[in-house]
Order: C-alpha cells, then sequence, then structure tokens
C-alpha cells in the first residue's frame, strides 16, 4: 500500500526563505530621529516569553546554560534600553537569539505595522499559486543525452509543488524510460515536503524510513495549525497529521505531543528506470531539501553527491511568524524531529565533488554513465 510522506517541514517552511530575503534592514527615513527605540526592550522580553512558551528547543537549549542565558539577558536588556533606532536594537535581539543556534529561528527583522487580522495568522504565510515562466525557481527538466536527465528543483515551497507533479507527470514515460537522472537541488532553502512526493516514487527502491516529530502544545502553536485546517489548501495527507496533532494538542495542553509518527514508507512499485540517480546537494540544500536527502539516501537507486554537506537546518521545524511589539517580527519552530540531529552539521555527501570542479552536473553525468550496469 504506499504511504504518504508525513508533514516533517510544513509549508511554513517558506515563511523562513521570505524573512531571509527580507533580513537587510531598510535605511531610516531623513525624518527619523536618532531617538531611543522605546519598544526594543519590550520586544525582548516578549521574545523570551515567546521562546519559553512556543519553541519545543527552549528547554534543550537552556539546560545547563541558564546562567549564561541570564548574563546575556542582561546584556542585552542593557543594550535594548538605550538603542538609537530600529538598526541597533535589531542587532541586540538577532544577538540574544543566536544563543539558542536554531538555523530556523530567524530574526527579528524590522518590519511595518500588520495588516487587520494578520497577526500570527497562517492566512499571512500564503503565497501567491503561480509562477512567471522565467521565474528562477520553476522546476525543469531536460536532457543531456540518450541515457540522461536532468531534474532541477530549485524550491519546495508549496506554491511550487503543482509545478513540480504537472512537470514529472508530463515527462513521466521520458523518465521511466531514460537509465540515469540527475536531481539538482542545490540552493534549495526547503518548503513542503509534499512537494517531493512526486519524486519519492521514482526513486523508491524498497522500504523507507521516515522519522516523525513532535509539537509543543502552546495555545499560539495551536491557533497556528488549525489556521492552517481552516485555510483549507493543504494535500488531504498533510491536513489529516494535523487535524489528528491538534487534538492532541488541545488534550495535552503545554505539552511536547505526537505531530507525525515515525513511518515506514512502502509502496507497490518500484521501477527499473531511473535505475541510477545522482541527487546534487550544497550547503544551501536546507529544512525540507534535506528531508529529501534524509529519504532519498536510504534508496539503492540514489547517489548523494556535492562539494559540501548540506546545510544542516532540520532538527526543529514547522515554523511560524511571531510579531513582536515594536512592528518587528521573527520565525520560530513549533516542532523537533525525532530523526538524525543534524542541526549545524548537515548530511554528508556520498561521493565529494571538488570545489575545484567547475560542472558538478557533468560530473555527475559522467559519475553515472561509467558505472558497470547491474546484471540481469
Amino acid at each position: 500500500m504506499n504511504a504518504s510522506l508525513p508533514v516533517v517541514a510544513l509549508v511554513a517552511a517558506s515563511l523562513w526563505l521570505a524573512a531571509g530575503r527580507s533580513l537587510q534592514m531598510p535605511r531610516p527615513s531623513s525624518s527619523r530621529t536618532a531617538a531611543t527605540d522605546t519598544a526594543c526592550v519590550a520586544d525582548l522580553d516578549s521574545m523570551a516569553v515567546t521562546l519559553r512558551r512556543d519553541y519545543p528547543g527552549y528547554r534543550q537549549k537552556v539546560s545547563g546554560h541558564a546562567g549564561e542565558l541570564a548574563a546575556l539577558t542582561n546584556s542585552v536588556q542593557a543594550a535594548a534600553s538605550t538603542a538609537d533606532g530600529y538598526v541597533e536594537c535589531v542587532r541586540a535581539l538577532q544577538r540574544w537569539v543566536h544563543f539558542f543556534h536554531d538555523p530556523h529561528m530567524v530574526g527579528p527583522w524590522q518590519a511595518s505595522k500588520p495588516a487587520a487580522g494578520s497577526h500570527d495568522s497562517a492566512a499571512s504565510a500564503l503565497a501567491s499559486t503561480g509562477a512567471p515562466r522565467d521565474d528562477p525557481d520553476r522546476p525543469t527538466l531536460r536532457r543531456a543525452d540518450d541515457s540522461t536527465l536532468i531534474l532541477r528543483l530549485p524550491n519546495f515551497d508549496l506554491p511550487y509543488r503543482p509545478l513540480i507533479d504537472s512537470l514529472i507527470e508530463s515527462r513521466r514515460s521520458v523518465l521511466l524510460s531514460t537509465p540515469y537522472l540527475i536531481v539538482d537541488v542545490r540552493g534549495n532553502g526547503g518548503g513542503c515536503t509534499c512537494s517531493f512526493e512526486a519524486l519519492s516514487r521514482l526513486l523508491y527502491a524498497g522500504p523507507v524510513r521516515e522519522p516523525g516529530s513532535d509539537v509543543l502544545a502552546s495555545k499560539a502553536n495551536l491557533a497556528w495549525f488549525q489556521g492552517w485546517l481552516d485555510l483549507d489548501v493543504l494535500p488531504a495527507p498533510d491536513a489529516a497529521t494535523i487535524r489528528a496533532a491538534v487534538a492532541r494538542m488541545r488534550a495535552h495542553p503545554g505539552q511536547l505531543v505526537a505531530f507525525s509518527p515515525d513511518t515506514m514508507i512502502r509502496r507497490d512499485t518500484v521501477f527499473p528506470r531511473p535505475r541510477a540517480v545522482a541527487l546534487l546537494v550544497d550547503g544551501g540544500c536546507a529544512s525540507s531539501c534535506e528531508d529529501l536527502v534524509q529519504e532519498a539516501r536510504q534508496s539503492r537507486k540514489v547517489t548523494v553527491m556535492g562539494a559540501e554537506h548540506t546545510a544542516g537546518v532540520y532538527d526543529f521545524g514547522n515554523i511560524r511568524k511571531v510579531y513582536l511589539p515594536g512592528y518587528r517580527q521573527m520565525m520560530i519552530p513549533t516542532t523537533r524531529t525525532r530523526g538524525p540531529h543534524i542541526d549545524g552539521v548537515g548530511f554528508k555527501p556520498d561521493v565529494h565533488i571538488s570545489k575545484d570542479a567547475k560542472d558538478a552536473v557533468a560530473f555527475a553525468r559522467h559519475w553515472l554513465e561509467s558505472r558497470p550496469r547491474p546484471r540481469r
């Protein structure tokens, strides 16, 4: 029986990308005076309360380091109380956030006043479902030669899922008749694990262990996940996972509860082709991209290749936006994986590509095509 991928890094990971792109702070307007940012201390207090209440890694990260965090908090509070404008404030607050060493915890950054009704809302995360033809993040498939195809997947954000599904379905006969496939996910910062479901079926060669995750059942986290259900935009299996998790969150407020179960994925079909796949990664492959790596490396068809480890943005996920009192924003994770812990480390490629190599795709192509063919 076919199994659907559990939600490990929800579509909200797209927020991490969106936030990352907006971290460059705007220049102060000429009319702004260099006065103390009076909301800066309030923002620090708000962050501290929010992380204690909503961040599933808080106790783990603070355990044994409470004195260090207290000293840092005092230092940042002093800086925040005298910060002249938002630039100095944001720098001080980011120094405090860095204590947690969580790549999925982004910000804070300066923002404008949120629109009415958008506070901490899942709806504010929903991007356009279209992508222009010249969008560099659109998935592409091209033929290198008669025996090798190159599938480029730069982005797993939810709006790209239908584009990926459509591309794979429309070229299905070609994919299933070509011996070698190069899947290039370099620079893919993640998104929704559902976005690579169609690819997973091509890579499958036997049962795949999929680690589950836990969620902190805080009031704000519960409301956020309920918001995604209310939007009714998620694939049915993912919505079912969240619906069950929300029920557990309501029953056990303030506790860590199961978000998605540990799963053994079993599918009906192992396709004979592609018979060998190179998965090209780099330090920009993060979050849901690393979920793909974690799954794909279990297939005898797949060899992970790259010049460096993946980003190591994996342990905590399903990030949501938080609004702070001074119209600053940040992103915090709501779940933690039960799988391998690789934050700050990443997955090591099976085959190392020298950084001196001019063309990683050409390297992968030569490697695949020079392998001995399996006996029939």
